[in-house]
């Protein structure tokens, strides 16, 4: 009997003050668009129309989308809240707004103040890339970090995240051969990492932490999912992440900082992978992306993981969010999405 495959797509949170969903398919190609994003897929391996009949489970989280503007921030899902609170962060700090602050409790350095002028020792054209990276890709890239980094909103996010996830593999329950492939961009790397650990990790005594995060009903869905795993009724077939934050995670809490402190890897087994012959993993970076990092190498079963260094732009704002456009990235996870598919 053939495996049912079912895939899964989670974004990041994007720079842009005004973010659209992912599957807007009228996002002028700026930001990851799911639809836009499967169809390539389907491109390369016209196979894969056959093999994910249902296409794939879309995941939007922490945007305010455009039919939220003007809403009441109280009246907005509890994530969505994040790029409100992001916009308002950089219309307070934001150094254009800093300079024509008339207070005279804000002092700030120019031509004809008497405080001087702060001339860059480069040039202007460094100092204005500076700045503009600490404000879009500081203020509005790292805010979910921090937030999901906190105990409160790794419980927001989850919950968020996972009962969609999780509502949308419902009919798949009773099927004894799932095999569940993931794609995920910056902080969705995290987030399918996160929920592939708390469903393959094979330790007994291992109680997932969304079992006290999550509502009764997902909770009891996420307990079932994660039975099928120990049993092998549900597989990993592949990740595919980009622009990984999984080296900045991996100092989250104090057992993690002693393992990398011993210099031991991360076992890849506790994520579904287990055949150190096969690749399930595949991972790709810019190095003009200041929020993604190569991680293969801080896990075992090197074999089973590879890492793609690509070109998705000069500009760190544009690598961040532009993967999803990569020839190599398109092409790459075509072939690793039919290949695990179609493998016994």
């Amino acid at each position: 009997m053939s495996p049912v495959n079912v895939l899964v797509m989670i974004h990041g949170m994007t720079p842009d003050p005004q973010p659209k969903s992912p599957f807007d398919n009228s996002n002028d190609g700026k930001y990851w668009g799911y639809n836009t994003f499967f169809d390539e897929l389907c491109k390369k391996q016209n196979q894969l129309t056959g093999l994910f009949p249902n296409r794939f489970i879309g995941v939007e989280w922490g945007h305010e989308l455009p039919e939220e503007e003007g809403k009441p921030s109280n009246s907005l899902q509890e994530d969505h809240q994040l790029t409100r609170a992001q916009n308002f962060i950089n219309e307070r700090i934001a150094y254009d707004i800093l300079a024509k602050d008339a207070d005279p409790n804000n002092i700030t350095m120019s031509l004809f103040s008497k405080s001087g002028i702060d001339f860059p020792t480069l040039t202007p054209l460094v100092r204005w890339l500076v700045v503009g990276l600490r404000e879009s890709i500081a203020t509005r890239g790292l805010g979910d970090v921090l937030y999901y980094g906190s105990a409160q909103g790794e419980c927001i996010v989850r919950r968020s995240v996972y009962k969609q996830v999780l509502e949308r593999l419902e009919p798949y329950l009773d099927e004894s051969d799932v095999r569940i492939h993931l794609i995920g961009q910056s902080l969705g790397v995290t987030l399918t990492h996160d929920f592939l650990y708390g469903l393959f990790n094979p330790n007994e005594d291992y109680i997932p932490g969304f079992y006290v995060q999550g509502d009764e009903v997902n909770v009891a869905r996420f307990k079932k999912w994660r039975q099928k795993a120990q049993t092998q009724e549900l597989k990993l077939g592949s990740l595919t992440s980009t622009a990984s934050q999984l080296p900045l995670f991996s100092m989250r809490n104090q057992v993690l900082v002693n393992r990398l402190a011993n210099r031991q890897l991360f076992d890849a087994r506790d994520i579904g992978i287990l055949d150190s012959n096969q690749i399930q993993w595949q991972l790709f970076y810019d190095l003009d992306d200041l929020l993604g990092f190569g991680t293969r190498r801080l896990y075992s079963c090197g074999n089973a993981i590879r890492e793609y260094q690509v070109d998705t732009g000069d500009n760190p704002g544009d690598a961040h969010t532009s993967y999803w456009k990569n020839f190599t990235v398109i092409e790459k996870t075509a072939e690793l999405l039919l290949k695990n598919s179609v493998l016994s």
